[in-house]
Formats: structure tokens, C-alpha cells, sequence
């Protein structure tokens, strides 16, 4: 049986699962890569010798040994890098190549970001208050005003100087009726024309048919967190779902900013038969790439994205434009790097 690595989705990153598919009689293994030396993995990293790495845990299922390691040895080993795993007895249980697993969140992985500095005090200085002053003498309230007199004169608070003739009396009687009919009467002439002399008129209301409705704007699509995206993966593959579901799961995950996940999702959809799987793996690995939610998950690799791009060349115009660009960009490693050559050649 094959050795089967997949990431421990316990942790935030940084740890993986090893089914090495037979029992391990010894508890150290040794991480060879295949491709480039140094070839063996140490405590510090790479290194010419020989090293004998201890798994965290050893687990039995099913008559298989299931190790558990961390970010010393996650962290250093690249995704697809062809890994042979051996034991301290010389059992060797095969080479496999080492998929993506998320790094360890402060850790010194290969695609972990680097943690953002912490902001510097700023010393704020505060001014001097300035000596009280005496407070100004209040100003001298202003003199009251005699109040006015009365404008009218009640008729009977005065004494009269001769008595009042009747004839006199009953004029102003008859006038005063008449006076307050002429009043109510103009009144009621000009109601309407008061509004316009005032501005006071209330505005005639806009039909129906002439209001405007402005249409509120769709509401926003919750972002998903890393542990709902983690669970629709699961399912997606316990229901051998086909790679068109794990395209679309991938770029909900980049909505929601989620770019681990993201790469997990295109990872699984198998980019060689899907286009837009390689065309986003690509994206993940190419310097040019600059959102942040391709960043995050992995750091530049002009090798990478060139053979993500090449897959697709002959049968795709915007990975063979792609491809072009990059090449022309990277002139000067594609001159020193073999592999590069080889996608770069027309």
C-alpha cells in the first residue's frame, strides 16, 4: 500500500498525518528528497548527512502505522517535492509526492506569511496647562425698561368728567357687531390666498405613478470560516464529487479570503484535467500574483506556476499567454534553472 499524507485538520497548520500502509518496528524515519541536495532532513533543515527524525505519535489502524509530525519537519518539505521515507531499520516505505499542507501559523514553513510587527509606542506629550486666570468681572446687567402702558384704556376704569349722553352710547354698540362681521367675512374671502402671501401652502403630494423607488442593494453572502470550508471538502470527497464541485468550492474559499483552503480545493479538482484548477494553482505560485489571498497560502515559485501554465498551453489561450509572460519576465532564470527552460521552450 502507498503512503498516504494528509493534514492533521485538528491544528491551525503545521502538522501532518502519515499512513506509512504497513507497521513501523522502529520509531525514527528519515525524509530523503529526491530532486535537489542537500537530500536529508535534520533538526536545522537540510543537510548532506543522514538524519533520524522521532514522529510525535504512532497510531495503529488496521495493522498500518499512522505518524504524526510537525512543523519542524511540514514546514520545510515544498509541495509536490518527491520525499522517500525510510526507517531506522532500512525499511524503506517508498517515495511519495508531498502534497500542500497548511503551515504552522508562526512557524518557519516554506509558505507560512511572515507575522506582521507589532506597532511601536507613541509617546504623546501634553502641553502645559497655562495658570488660571482671574475670572473677568461679570458685566454690568443691563437696565430693565419700564414696561409700557397699556395701549388700550378700559372704558369704565377711568371717572368721566360729565355724564355720557345715550345717543353717544349706542352708536359705538351698533358699529362694533358689523365691525366683527366684516372681519369674519374677509376672512373667509381670502383663506386661500393667506398661504401663498406666507409660503405656508402645503406642497402638492407626487402621484404614484411619478415616485422613483431606488432598489436597497443586495445583501452581502456570509464568508464562510476555514473549519465550514475544511467540512464541504470532506464531504465533497467522501462523495467522490467531480472536479467542476471542488473548482467552485475553491473560489468560495477565495471569496471568503480563505486562500489554504482555496489551494486544497484546486489541488483536489486535478489540474491536469481541469483547466481552471491550473490556471488558479498557477496564480498561487506566480511573483506577479499580488492579492492577498494567494499570498498568504503560498510564496512565489516561478518553477511551479511555469508547469502549471505548461499543462494547459497547447489547448488554452490564457495560459499560453500566461506562460509567455512569465517566461519574458524570468529571462534570466529561465537561463540558469533546466526545468524552466524546458516549460519556457516554444
Amino acid at each position: 500500500m502507498t503512503i498516504q499524507i494528509t493534514e492533521d485538520e485538528t491544528e491551525a497548520g503545521g502538522y501532518a498525518l502519515i499512513d506509512l500502509g504497513r507497521p513501523l518496528r522502529t520509531p525514527l524515519l528519515s525524509f530523503r528528497r529526491q530532486d535537489v541536495e542537500p537530500r536529508h532532513l535534520g533538526a536545522e533543515g537540510w543537510q548532506p548527512e543522514v538524519a533520524w527524525l522521532a514522529p510525535l505519535s504512532v497510531t495503529e489502524r488496521d495493522g498500518r502505522a499512522v505518524a504524526r509530525f510537525g512543523p519542524n519537519v511540514v514546514d520545510c518539505i515544498e509541495e509536490l517535492v518527491p520525499i522517500e521515507i525510510v526507517a531506522q531499520d532500512g525499511t524503506s516505505f517508498g517515495i511519495v509526492s508531498w502534497p500542500f499542507i497548511t503551515p504552522a501559523p508562526a512557524g518557519r514553513g516554506l509558505l507560512a506569511a511572515a507575522p506582521a510587527p507589532a506597532p511601536a509606542p507613541v509617546e504623546v506629550a501634553i502641553p502645559a496647562q497655562p495658570p488660571a486666570e482671574a475670572p473677568a468681572p461679570p458685566a454690568p446687567e443691563p437696565e430693565s425698561e419700564p414696561e409700557p402702558a397699556p395701549t388700550r384704556a378700559v372704558r369704565n376704569s377711568l371717572p368721566l368728567a360729565e355724564p355720557v349722553k345715550p345717543p353717544r352710547r349706542a352708536w359705538p354698540m351698533i358699529a362694533l357687531p358689523l365691525v366683527v362681521l366684516a372681519a369674519i367675512g374677509g376672512a373667509y374671502m381670502y383663506r386661500d390666498a393667506l398661504p401663498d402671501l406666507f409660503g405656508t401652502r402645503p406642497t402638492e403630494p407626487v402621484a404614484p405613478s411619478e415616485t422613483v423607488a431606488i432598489p436597497a442593494p443586495p445583501p452581502e453572502a456570509p464568508r464562510l470560516s476555514a473549519a465550514e470550508l475544511r467540512q464541504r471538502h470532506a464531504r465533497l470527497i467522501e462523495e467522490r464529487a467531480a472536479p467542476a464541485a471542488f473548482v467552485a468550492l475553491g473560489e468560495t474559499a477565495l471569496a471568503a479570503r480563505q486562500g489554504a483552503a482555496a489551494f486544497r480545493a484546486f489541488e483536489e479538482a486535478d489540474p491536469a484535467a481541469s483547466a481552471d484548477a491550473a490556471w488558479q494553482l498557477a496564480r498561487f505560485y506566480d511573483p506577479g500574483t499580488t492579492d492577498a489571498a494567494y499570498r498568504d497560502a503560498a510564496r512565489p515559485n516561478t518553477v511551479r506556476a511555469a508547469y502549471y501554465y505548461a499543462l494547459w498551453r497547447s489547448r488554452s489561450p490564457r495560459h499560453t499567454d500566461a506562460l509567455r509572460g512569465l517566461c519574458e519576465a524570468q529571462g534570466d532564470l529561465a537561463g540558469r534553472d533546466d526545468r524552466l527552460r524546458a516549460f519556457c521552450r516554444p
